[in-house]
């Protein structure tokens, strides 16, 4: 009996990355990114997963990411994206801006500023 091979999974890379995921209910939560590939990752699971859920995810600079759970167990979820990601843009921080470097604007925080 011959069996097929097992199609090749894309390398994953350990992150630690923080990512705001929404629930099929409208709940939302922030969860930790474990591991991350262009095209699935690891995060961690409080109980409310289950197989074949489908999420909407924010994580670093993507904001309309679509995710089906594969796999759960434990306290960890395996999530495979709709899309290929740009695994830099997911890798950036949520929220960051540049800081002001000239102008009104960098005294704009100033506690002695009047």
């Amino acid at each position: 009996m011959n069996i097929p091979p097992e199609p090749s999974r894309e390398k994953r890379n350990s992150v630690i990355v923080r990512a705001a995921v929404r629930l099929p209910g409208g709940g939302q939560s922030e969860r930790r990114v474990r591991n991350l590939s262009r095209s699935g990752a690891c995060i961690d699971n409080d109980g409310d997963l289950a197989a074949g859920m489908m999420l909407d995810i924010e994580m670093g600079h993507i904001t309309e990411l679509t995710g089906e759970v594969m796999w759960v167990k434990d306290r960890l979820a395996g999530i495979r994206f709709a899309e290929p990601i740009d695994l830099d843009e997911a890798r950036k921080p949520r929220g960051v801006t540049a800081a002001p470097k000239a102008g009104w604007m960098t005294d704009i925080n100033d506690a002695y500023r009047r």
